[in-house]
């Protein structure tokens, strides 16, 4: 029974506004036996590679903007002067 009312849909009231929108659910039972199980995750190089590829894009992006290289953990010339600070 609550499938059956989860699957034709919910009206939710926003906050915000008075307007109402329709918000249909789909349940688990309703999807065919094929899309239950999902994919097969991607081989692990190619989670290695598509992970290092961002990794180095975010390390260069910082290194740009902060001249400091997070790579070598060292400062670079640039904008800003880097001092250590010892605790």
């Amino acid at each position: 029974m609550a499938a059956t009312a989860a699957a034709a849909g919910v009206t939710a009231v926003s906050s915000s506004c008075s307007k109402r929108e329709s918000v249909d659910i789909v349940v688990a039972a309703d999807l065919p036996k094929k899309a239950k199980k999902g994919r097969a995750p991607p081989p692990e190089e190619e989670m290695e590679a598509f992970f290092a590829a961002a990794e180095s894009d975010v390390a260069q992006r910082f290194a740009a903007k902060y001249n400091y290289d997070v790579v070598k953990d060292a400062p670079m010339d640039g904008r800003y002067e880097w001092v250590r600070v010892r605790l």
